[in-house]
């Protein structure tokens, strides 16, 4: 076979793997006296970036042959393949929902089909949808908000109940078993988000976002690796029945945006906030200096705002999270759901007008706001340091932005009209189509 045939070779979610090398060169595939073989490979483009020197074959010489590859992006789903998929699901998993109820559903809660065009998420769709909507309740969904967050927040409480009844069914030992009771009388899924949270957040604090974490127990015993890949055995028991996939000492969660989503849900957790109101502190609304006296505004006259928000370590002080869409997307989502995080987002921009260490939160904060769809029309924003957010399509008509910190900001499509940005600071701020600006002369 290995001189008389050729092969096509199919390596289904390469990133998985996480080889580094060309598979052509490293198996010699069509070398002379080896196997005629051609490959088709399939991955997630994040984790490549513009790399393709791990898939290209190679001539005799091992030269690069560029012309011997190719490449294709998977389209979003059209409506026929959604609807096939759906009745495919539903004859193999043998749902409580008819393939009828996942089409009425999909037709009337709005924006939810754009969101099935997504493999992943028309995945999680189906599964969740049973849970947040009663079978009784399809016909009159016209008025349903049912947000990504919403459906990641259902996702992940599900797999982790799954994982619960998976985990205490293995046969445990005595002190495994001593250990799956404390983490039931605790809250076993609730548990578990905290485990994601944490572990979401530590990846991006120390790996920068890089998903996937290599652990070896002698090296990086009492690293922070250690909190979540030990082999004691609540952690053993959380780490079994979280979405994580593991390749030899290698972990990493089953999807990248599940990471995404954990992080987000780190920076803002509604069940967090229901918790606790003791450090909390009056804002009182209608002062000049108070970033809740603007337009659009619905604050009580005094709205608590967690002081812990704006602290040194939030998630949000780190780094600018620009390039992050999909992280700003479900904060986005959040601050539009829950009024809490959006009062403490605008604390975090008010806090940088007399502290500069809080501008890299306020950055964040504006931006995730703007995405979010809060006007800022006749807000006092003056002397806010928000250097490289993104005020993209924002509304900013009337604003007082004056000594504020715009370097680097995005302002394309930007509302500004009759704003004051007298002495503000732009170096690199970026307009896209330059707007038409009246300067007044003093």
């Amino acid at each position: 076979m290995k001189y008389h045939r050729e092969f096509t070779l199919i390596c289904d979610e390469y990133d998985e793997s996480q080889q580094s090398h060309n598979l052509y060169n490293s198996n010699q595939l069509n070398q002379p006296g080896q196997w005629r073989a051609k490959m088709v490979v399939s991955c997630r483009s994040e984790y490549l970036g513009a790399d393709r020197d791990h898939f290209q074959p190679t001539d005799r010489d091992k030269r690069a042959a560029p012309n011997l590859f190719r490449e294709v992006v998977i389209t979003p789903f059209s409506a026929t393949q959604i609807q096939d998929y759906i009745r495919q699901y539903v004859f193999q998993n043998r749902t409580l929902w008819q393939s009828e109820d996942y089409f009425e559903a999909l037709d009337k809660v709005p924006n939810l089909l754009d969101l099935a065009k997504n493999p992943f998420l028309l995945t999680l769709s189906l599964e969740v949808l049973p849970r947040v909507v009663n079978v009784g309740q399809i016909q009159d969904l016209s008025g349903a908000r049912i947000t990504r967050v919403a459906l990641y927040d259902q996702f992940v409480k599900q797999w982790l109940e799954r994982g619960k009844k998976r985990v205490g069914g293995n046969g445990l030992s005595q002190q495994a078993k001593a250990a799956f009771d404390t983490l039931v009388d605790g809250g076993f899924t609730q548990s578990g988000i905290h485990f994601l949270k944490k572990l979401a957040s530590a990846i991006y604090k120390e790996q920068a976002g890089y998903p996937v974490i290599e652990y070896s127990r002698f090296r990086d015993e009492g690293t922070w690796k250690t909190a979540f890949f030990s082999r004691e055995d609540e952690i053993h028991l959380l780490r079994e029945a979280c979405p994580l996939a593991r390749n030899g000492n290698q972990y990493r969660f089953i999807h990248r945006s599940l990471l995404e989503y954990c992080f987000a849900l780190a920076v803002f957790d509604p069940q967090d906030s229901k918790v606790l109101h003791s450090s909390v502190v009056p804002v009182r609304r209608g002062s000049t200096s108070s970033v809740f006296s603007f337009e659009g505004q619905t604050a009580s006259d005094e709205e608590p705002v967690n002081t812990m928000e704006a602290a040194v370590d939030h998630p949000l002080t780190w780094r600018n999270f620009v390039s992050e869409p999909s992280v700003l997307e479900f904060l986005a989502e959040r601050a539009q759901q829950e009024p809490l995080f959006k009062k403490q987002l605008l604390a975090m921009i008010e806090r940088s007008k007399t502290d500069k260490e809080g501008r890299i939160a306020a950055a964040n904060a504006i931006t995730i706001l703007v995405r979010a769809g809060i006007r800022f029309n006749g807000a006092d924003l003056k002397g806010i340091r928000i250097p490289g957010a993104d005020l993209s399509d924002g509304e900013f008509d009337r604003v007082q932005l004056q000594g504020a910190d715009l370097r680097k900001t995005n302002l394309r499509n930007i509302w500004l009209r009759q704003a004051d940005l007298s002495n503000a600071q732009m170096a690199g701020a970026q307009f896209g189509e330059w707007p038409y600006l009246t300067e007044d002369s003093k």
